[in-house]
């Protein structure tokens, strides 16, 4: 260990140094490369000025020819084409002009005639460039390179005249030939550093001249040299770096020689190595400084360290060892005098305090884990069971060891595979899972158990093992099915209730647009059910409705939906009546006449021992597609049994098209309701809300209505109505205005300032995304405090999407606003959403309450909500309070709040305050 932490160290130690000396190498580099640079451009410099000589030199070597050519030319005797003195006075020039090899004439066939060497034998030249070029052009020509002239036998270049008479016929072409050791007197004159070299080349790589002499070149350049200089001749500047023949990288500068048409070139070539070789020294001498300097500091610190830290090191790894041992009392003693690893001593001391204090607690956790009322069951990454606590232990029956090293299956139950397959796989994607089991104690009686399973998580991020924490709930599930039945069907006649009548109309309306078919609703009601009621009694009232409800059941088909709607109304949805209207309509004829018989008879209901005639009113409507909401298909059946009790009872009446007066009343109510929004002709009215003392600790706003007759609008009439124009969302927005105007005046007076106010709340306005907002721009207009306000929901506001409406509710929640669930019982009541929803109060809708008196199911289901809410620590208000009867069986069942018509109507907040519901205040309330 101590070596391991050693190296570690010095490794360290040394990539410091390295990070501390490779900015100076950098610039040290980056400088060489700089002043290297500028070297080169210093040598490019010089050899584009031999290059430009070179080029001057070559113009005027092309005048000197083109000058004897001209004198030639000139000559008299050129003029007879007089071979001797021609050669003559060629003779005489050459012996004039050190750097001619010949100057001579040649006939316009190509036979010399003229020649300043003398000829053996007949020459032609009728082949040579310069001659064709001479004989069709009327200026010198261009250089001739060639390997030997057939006269004076040497290489040089040679170049054309045309000699022509008056009339611009050819006589002769004049040549002079000039020889390629005028490129040694030039380079000679440039006087070249030592080791440059300069060369007279042919594009075939021959080397005509060079200095100093290549001996090693053999008369040719060598192939890879030759391929580089062809590529510098194509660059645009011509100058590049290339290696010569003996390795070494030189600077060459390459030009054509433009008096040989560019078949010859120049090449100049500087060594770069022994140029930069002083610049290389002194590079190197300043990477060996750098190099001594970090090794100097890298041992000086290897010193430092042994003495002030590896000493101290062994010291604090003895007192780890004895913690990691358990020896959690171990302190360390003061070693260091270095000031930060003091202070790390000081951290290990803290370390091993706080180590020894969270085994403590470790303890304490233990036990409390040991001891919770949760079931606690840890498995290994391998799902085999490694812990369980006492209250697992009781709930299963089992003994710990009858479950350590088993899997959970051996709790058995019926728990679905989907479950266990989105248990898994949420695990194995690191989430949680939260889910029921179907599990079996060990003497086989089934339980329910709500689980949290969650992966632990090792430092490698891998998952080592899973936790679950679970409750059984399988009490809380049988209330729940209670709750949902009671939510559902109607107690007396066992048949679905209204509310869920309007979820399967919805359905029905979506399954008629998917199948392209028409179906019915059904709405029938008992005539004068009130008068057998009372003649006959309770009794006998609820045995005829078990008989009709039976009796339907009887005359419809299995998959057709029958509901009890209220007291005496029954519903019937009936689908898949045909594709075309008119038979769908012959087939609910037959349908709702069978039923209007069957239905409509004698009962042996009569406690004297008779039957009872009984007739009932059919009201029927039909529909296809989905272009009609429930409600509409709600209110069409009912408008059409309202027609058959017009017509005396004991009908069946369709939905037609002459009862279109009850659609275009909802319209002409919604253009009332606009206007009325406008104009401000809404009015609040308040409710108190008493405890069982009868005190008043709130009240619930009502909205109140006055069209333009003065007429009183029923709620109950235009509520709806607002509901179906999305009217309901600026009104509701106006109520809560106001309301909270008002619940400022409440607060802002000693008197009244404990008072809440309960606000209605539609689902159009809850699901709206501002709506939080909104609400928190009346709290801050008004400046109230949240707390006294109540936002009142009915459970068809939250069902749409509950996750979207307990996003919603947590937001307010956060603001200070309490919630209310209204009409409780009513419709889909259920402990699933009181669990999930945070609501803080709950309603008894009053058509529980006013049954109390008689019917005895109503008083169960008020008591059984009220232990439900008080398990679940919510408050309930029972509303529709209208006798002393009502509120003294709400007192005697524990019910605390209570609103209603015995306490007081809905009113106006200044006849509420003049009723001394609270005591006087200042003229603000």
């Amino acid at each position: 260990m101590p070596i391991e932490a050693k190296r570690s160290l010095y490794r360290r130690l040394w990539l410091i140094v390295v990070l501390a000396v490779v900015p100076l190498f950098a610039i040290v580099l980056f400088d060489y490369q700089a002043q290297r640079a500028g070297e080169i451009r210093d040598i490019e410099a010089q050899v584009e000025a031999v290059m430009f000589a070179a080029r001057q030199e070559e113009q005027s070597a092309q005048r000197s020819v083109q000058l004897v050519l001209e004198i030639v030319a000139r000559a008299d005797n050129m003029q007879s084409l007089d071979g001797e003195d021609c050669s003559g006075l060629a003779r005489r020039m050459l012996a004039s002009l050190p750097f001619f090899a010949n100057i001579g004439a040649a006939h316009p066939d190509g036979t010399l005639f003229c020649s300043g060497r003398p000829m053996s034998a007949r020459v032609s030249v009728a082949d040579r460039e310069w001659f064709r070029e001479g004989s069709s052009g009327s200026a010198i020509t261009r250089g001739e390179y060639v390997e030997a002239g057939r006269v004076s036998v040497q290489p040089g270049f040679i170049f054309g005249y045309p000699l022509r008479d008056a009339d611009g016929r050819l006589l002769s072409v004049l040549y002079a030939m000039l020889r390629t050791d005028w490129f040694d007197r030039v380079i000679a004159e440039y006087n070249l550093p030592d080791g440059w070299e300069a060369s007279l080349i042919s594009m075939e790589g021959r080397v005509i001249a060079s200095r100093p002499r290549i001996d090693e070149w053999k008369g040719a350049v060598p192939g890879d040299l030759m391929r580089a200089f062809r590529e510098i001749l194509q660059s645009p500047d011509r100058l590049a770096e290339a290696v010569d023949f003996r390795g070494d990288r030189r600077l060459y500068g390459v030009e054509p020689v433009v008096i040989a048409g560019d078949e010859v070139f120049v090449a100049i070539g500087a060594p770069l190595e022994r140029s930069l070789s002083a610049l290389n020294r002194t590079f190197a001498l300043r990477v060996g400084l750098l190099l001594i300097v970090a090794l100097l500091s890298t041992l000086f610190a290897r010193y430092t360290i042994y003495k002030l830290v590896d000493r101290w090191a062994g010291k604090m790894l003895g007192t780890l060892e004895a913690l990691a041992l358990g020896r959690l009392n171990t302190r360390i003693e003061k070693f260091s005098e270095v000031r930060e690893l003091e202070r790390l001593e000081s951290g290990v001391n803290r370390m091993a305090a706080q180590l020894e204090a969270r085994t403590g607690q470790l303890r304490k956790l233990s036990a409390a884990v040991e001891q919770s009322p949760a079931c606690i069951l840890i498995t290994d990454a391998a799902a085999r069971i490694e812990y369980v606590n006492d209250a697992l232990l009781a709930i299963t029956g089992h003994a710990r060891e009858e479950l350590v090293g088993q899997t959970p299956r051996i709790l058995g139950g019926d728990t679905p595979a989907a479950t266990i397959s989105e248990l898994w796989d949420t695990l194995l994607r690191g989430q949680v899972w939260r889910g029921e089991f179907h599990n079996l104690r060990k003497d086989g009686t089934p339980y329910i158990e709500l689980a949290t399973v969650a992966p632990i998580r090792g430092a490698d991020g891998g998952t080592t093992h899973y936790v679950s924490v679970g409750e059984d709930i399988t009490l809380r599930r049988r209330s729940e099915e209670l709750l949902h039945r009671m939510a559902y069907y109607d107690a007396l006649t066992g048949l679905p209730n209204r509310a869920m009548l309007r979820d399967r109309l919805q359905q029905a309306a979506l399954a008629s647009a998917r199948a392209r078919s028409y179906a019915m609703l059904i709405h029938l009601d008992v005539d004068r059910f009130s008068e057998l009621n009372d003649t006959l009694g309770h009794d006998a009232a609820d045995d005829l409705l078990r008989a009709i409800a039976q009796r339907l059941r009887e005359c419809l088909r299995e998959d057709d939906t029958l509901a009890r709607q209220g007291d005496d109304d029954f519903a019937a949805i009936c689908e898949n009546l045909g594709a075309s209207e008119n038979e769908a309509v012959a087939h609910a004829e037959r349908i709702a006449t069978a039923v209007h018989e069957r239905i409509s008879g004698p009962y042996p209901i009569d406690p004297a021992g008779g039957d009872s005639h009984v007739t009932v009113s059919v009201g029927v409507t039909l529909f296809v597609g989905s272009g009609v909401t429930a409600e509409d298909l709600l209110k069409q059946a009912e408008v059409a049994l309202y027609r058959a009790k017009e017509a005396g009872r004991d009908v069946v009446r369709f939905f037609s098209a002459d009862m279109q007066a009850t659609v275009e009343t909802h319209a002409a109510l919604v253009r009332d309701l606009r206007e009325a929004l406008a104009a401000g002709a809404f009015s609040l009215h308040y409710q108190p809300q008493v405890d069982g003392e009868g005190h008043m600790v709130g009240a619930e706003a009502l909205i109140r209505w006055r069209d333009a007759r003065g007429t009183l609008v029923p709620p109950g009439l235009f509520i709806p109505v607002a509901e179906d124009s999305g009217l309901i969302v600026p009104i509701g927005q106006w109520v809560l205005d106001t309301a909270c105007a008002q619940l400022a005046r409440w607060q802002a007076e000693p008197a009244t300032r404990a008072l809440s106010m309960s606000v209605n709340v539609s689902a159009r306005q809850f699901h709206r995304p501002d709506f939080p907002q909104v609400v928190r721009a009346c709290f801050e207009r008004h400046a109230i405090d949240p707390a006294g306000l109540e936002l009142e929901l009915t459970e068809s506001v939250v069902l749409g999407n509950l996750d979207e409406a307990v996003e919603r509710m947590r937001a307010l929640r956060a603001l200070g606003v309490r919630f209310s669930l209204d009409d409780f019982g009513t419709g889909y009541s259920s402990l699933s959403y009181l669990r999930t929803l945070p609501f803080d109060q709950i309603k008894i809708d009053q058509s529980f309450v006013r049954a109390m008196d008689e019917d005895v199911s109503s008083r169960a289901i008020v008591r059984a909500i009220l232990a439900i809410s008080a398990s679940l620590s919510l408050e309930v208000v029972a509303e529709g309070v209208e006798t002393e009867a009502q509120r003294d069986a709400l007192r005697s069942d524990g019910c605390g709040l209570m609103q209603g018509y015995l306490f007081s109507p809905p009113v106006p907040v200044d006849v509420l305050q003049s009723q001394a519901w609270f005591p006087s205040t200042s003229p603000s309330t």
